[in-house]
């Protein structure tokens, strides 16, 4: 894990307050984490932490991947339009390759199986949406990040 990350307004506040159900070593990973070291640093360094506790931490939004500012965290209907820009073979060759890279043998098969069976651009649309959902529910926010990064870059 060589991602730096950053703590968030929410996550100084979360520091202030203490209002989250947290573990004592995730607070210690959310008190002192910051962007001069590595992900790796900060779980050898924090005892009883786990990239369990790092990925809880991202998604609660009480740190951030270091530069990453939100832009590319945009919203459903923002990446709906950036992909209303793409036709059929685009959308159809982009999430191929992104479930073959992201979700392993079997799981990839699956998804290419319902790219096929999509009758037209506005269900590769709404697969793409899916796709995120998946990458985020079943790797972590930063992978979906990165497919995202993917999707815009395509665009």
């Amino acid at each position: 894990m060589s991602l730096r990350y950053a703590k968030t307004d929410a996550g100084r506040e979360e520091i202030r307050a203490g209002t989250r159900k947290l573990s004592r070593s995730m607070r210690n990973l959310l008190l002192l984490i910051d962007e001069r070291h590595t992900a790796d640093h900060w779980l050898r360094a924090v005892g009883g932490v786990t990239a369990d506790d790092l990925q809880r931490l991202l998604d609660e939004g009480l740190i951030q991947i270091h530069g990453d500012t939100g832009d590319v965290d945009v919203s459903h209907a923002e990446l709906a339009r950036a992909l209303s820009h793409l036709n059929y073979e685009q959308l159809y060759t982009l999430l191929t390759k992104q479930a073959r890279d992201n979700l392993g043998l079997i799981a990839g098969y699956k998804f290419v199986l319902e790219v096929e069976k999509a009758s037209g651009v506005e269900e590769l649309r709404a697969l793409a949406q899916k796709f995120l959902q998946l990458i985020q529910k079943h790797h972590s926010v930063a992978s979906a990040q990165v497919v995202r990064r993917a999707f815009l870059a395509a665009v």
